[in-house]
C-alpha cells in the first residue's frame, strides 16, 4: 500500500536544523574534543591496543598486515559492484536511480578505502575509508527520502548530504575534528529510522528500510565489540572484520527491491 508523494515542506526546517548542528560541530568541535582530553593518534583513532594498532586483530597472513580486516572488505566491494551491475540492467525512475548509483558506488568505494586503511593504518587512509562511507551514507539517506517522501527533494538531500559527509570525512585529518562526522553518521541514521515508520510513496521500489537500520546497528555493535568478538571466537575473527561483512549485507534489501523493476531489454517494459 502506497501513499501519494508527501509534501517535502517540513524538510526545510529539519534540514536547516541539521545543518546548523553540523556547523556547530564544525566550529566548536576541536575545542570540545581538546577539553574532553580526546586526541587522535597517527592511526586516526583515540585508542591503540598493546600491539600498536587500533583494532584487535593485527595478524599478518600471507605477508599481508592486518590481513583479516583487509580481506573482509572483499564482500563490501563485491556488493557494490554487484549492485551497480544489477542497476545497469533495470529501468528505474531518474531520482531513485541517482540514489542507487551513489549507494552502490559508496559500498564499492568503502571496501576499497577500508582495505587501503587496514593494510596501512594512517590518518590519511582513514580519510579514504570514511570518504567511501560518506558516499554510501548519502545514497542510503537519499534513497530513504525517495521511498518515503518522494522524488522532489532527492537532489537537494543527496547534494547536501554528500557535500557535508565528504567534508566531515577529511576534518579529522586536517582539523583533528570528528564531531561533524558523528553528526552526519548518526543524524542520517536517525532520519532513515524515522523513514522506516512512514508509508511508501507512489513509485517507491519497496526497499525494506528496517533491514537497513538493523544491519547498521549490527555493524556498529560488531565494531564496538571488536576485541570482545575476537577473544570470544578464540582469536579467529574480530568484530571489526565481521562489521565489514554486515555492511556488505546492506546491499541485500536494496537488491531484493530491485528485482521488481523491469529489465531494460524487456520489450514489454518499453511500451
Amino acid at each position: 500500500m502506497t501513499s501519494q508523494t508527501a509534501s517535502p515542506a517540513w524538510l526545510q526546517p529539519v534540514g536547516a536544523a541539521w545543518l546548523a548542528l553540523w556547523l556547530l560541530a564544525l566550529v566548536l568541535g576541536p575545542e570540545l574534543l581538546a577539553a574532553s582530553g580526546l586526541a587522535l593518534n597517527p592511526h586516526g583513532h583515540t585508542h591503540l591496543h598493546a600491539h600498536g594498532h587500533p583494532f584487535a586483530d593485527a595478524r599478518v597472513l600471507w605477508g599481508l598486515p592486518n590481513a583479516m580486516d583487509v580481506l573482509s572488505n572483499l564482500p563490501l566491494m563485491g556488493a557494490g559492484a554487484l549492485g551497480l551491475r544489477a542497476l545497469s540492467a533495470r529501468r528505474v525512475a531518474l531520482e531513485t536511480g541517482w540514489t542507487l548509483h551513489v549507494f552502490f558506488a559508496g559500498l564499492l568505494l568503502s571496501g576499497l578505502g577500508s582495505a587501503w586503511y587496514h593494510a596501512n593504518p594512517t590518518s590519511l587512509g582513514l580519510v579514504a575509508d570514511r570518504m567511501g562511507m560518506a558516499v554510501a551514507f548519502a545514497g542510503a539517506l537519499s534513497l530513504a527520502v525517495a521511498e518515503r517522501v518522494g522524488p522532489r527533494p532527492v537532489a537537494a538531500v543527496l547534494s547536501l548530504t554528500l557535500a557535508t559527509a565528504l567534508v566531515s570525512a577529511v576534518l579529522p585529518l586536517t582539523h583533528n575534528n570528528v564531531l561533524p562526522w558523528s553528526v552526519v553518521q548518526f543524524g542520517g541514521v536517525a532520519a532513515i529510522a524515522w523513514a522506516t515508520f512512514q508509508r511508501p510513496v507512489a513509485g517507491a521500489i519497496g526497499v525494506h528500510l528496517g533491514a537497513l537500520i538493523a544491519l547498521y546497528a549490527l555493524a556498529k555493535a560488531l565494531e564496538m565489540g571488536d576485541a570482545a568478538v575476537f577473544h570470544a571466537t578464540g582469536e579467529w575473527v574480530s568484530g571489526h572484520s565481521l562489521k565489514h561483512v554486515a555492511a556488505a549485507l546492506a546491499a541485500v534489501p536494496v537488491l531484493a527491491a530491485m528485482k521488481g523493476l523491469p529489465l531494460r531489454q524487456n520489450p514489454a517494459a518499453r511500451r
